[in-house]
């Protein structure tokens, strides 16, 4: 059976079979272990002399593999394939064969093409027994075997008829082979059509929920906005003495303390002094005021996370110096009216 013959018929067959499986998505296994077997046709490119009047370089294919899966894109798999022999004669009646046989490991790499189909690409090494065989009727018989390792590749598409069952095509190119005292090293190209079984856990397929009907339902009543209790702003003063962040007058710090347990509001301490001495002691004196007051609110139950401080130094001091009412600090918040 010649190969060009054997790829579309094989490949007929092959969509023979997939019309017989219907094409929505099911579960199926896709890890685990596989064995399957294969037959096809094989093709020999120099494995006939070059002064021969006739040569069949063509014959059929069988082999049976096993592997593993791990997943849709990555499989190892290893097999034994009889890739057939070719049969040439002389002008002089003098017939040569040449013949091959093998074990392969390779490696395979997946492409899903959809739920049920995917094409693939192998490569790896086989290890032929080779026999060359001159000879026939009116001459001596003379046999030289070959055996080493050589390269193969491939491709093919795998269809998945049940959860477990699956088909595949596949194109098979071994490398050239045989002996050094041939005087040619032929190579062999097959076409197969084989079938496999994927052991391995199948998932449960999907069910669907049904879907329900719809059903009017009133629109929920819109919760009523919060209303935002009404403030009014606060600004309490304290009071320090000359060159002096100690807080000493409390009594107005200690009425806010008792209002600001019910709020939770914000809370600016700004620090201030007046025009006497350098203006860079001054800014520094009365960022200390400002920690000053801050220290004793938080001493009294106030969070530290609500309260921002700043300081203006002599900036905003009244024209007279020195002046008591510029040594100061100012607490300003937001409390419920």
């Amino acid at each position: 059976m010649s190969i060009k013959y054997g790829l579309p018929g094989a490949f007929c067959i092959l969509l023979a079979v997939s019309s017989t499986a219907q094409a929505d998505d099911f579960p199926y296994a896709k890890s685990g272990f596989y064995l399957g077997g294969e037959t096809g046709a094989s093709e020999f490119k120099s494995g006939c002399r070059d002064l021969s009047v006739t040569c069949e370089d063509d014959d059929e294919v069988y082999g049976g593999f096993a592997g593993y899966r791990f997943n849709d894109y990555f499989a190892i798999e290893s097999g034994y394939h009889e890739l057939g022999e070719a049969t040439s004669w002389n002008i002089d009646g003098k017939k040569s064969e040449i013949s091959i046989e093998g074990y392969d490991l390779s490696v395979l790499v997946g492409m899903p093409l959809s739920d049920r189909w995917m094409a693939y690409v192998r490569g790896g090494g086989l290890y032929y027994d080779a026999n060359l065989i001159d000879g026939g009727d009116l001459f001596p018989e003379q046999a030289n075997n070959a055996k080493g390792w050589t390269e193969t590749a491939g491709a093919g598409l795998v269809f998945r008829a049940t959860d477990h069952l699956q088909t595949r095509l596949q194109y098979q190119y071994v490398n050239d082979f045989g002996g050094s005292d041939w005087g040619r090293q032929p190579d062999v190209q097959a076409v197969t059509l084989g079938v496999l079984w994927q052991f391995g856990n199948v998932a449960s397929k999907p069910t669907r929920e049904p879907i329900a009907e719809p059903v009017n339902t009133p629109a929920p009543t819109p919760a009523p906005a919060p209303v935002e209790p009404e403030t009014k702003p606060v600004h309490v003063l304290s009071q320090f003495d000359f060159d002096s962040s100690e807080v000493s007058n409390t009594g107005a710090l200690n009425q806010l303390i008792k209002e600001l347990a019910s709020s939770q509001a914000a809370i600016t301490i700004t620090g201030y002094a007046d025009g006497e001495g350098t203006a860079e002691y001054n800014m520094e004196l009365s960022k200390e005021r400002a920690e000053a007051v801050k220290a004793y609110l938080v001493s009294k139950g106030v969070s530290a996370s609500r309260i921002t401080l700043d300081w203006k130094g002599e900036t905003e001091a009244s024209s007279q110096s020195p002046n008591r009412a510029d040594r100061k600090a100012v607490v300003s918040t937001e409390l419920p009216k």
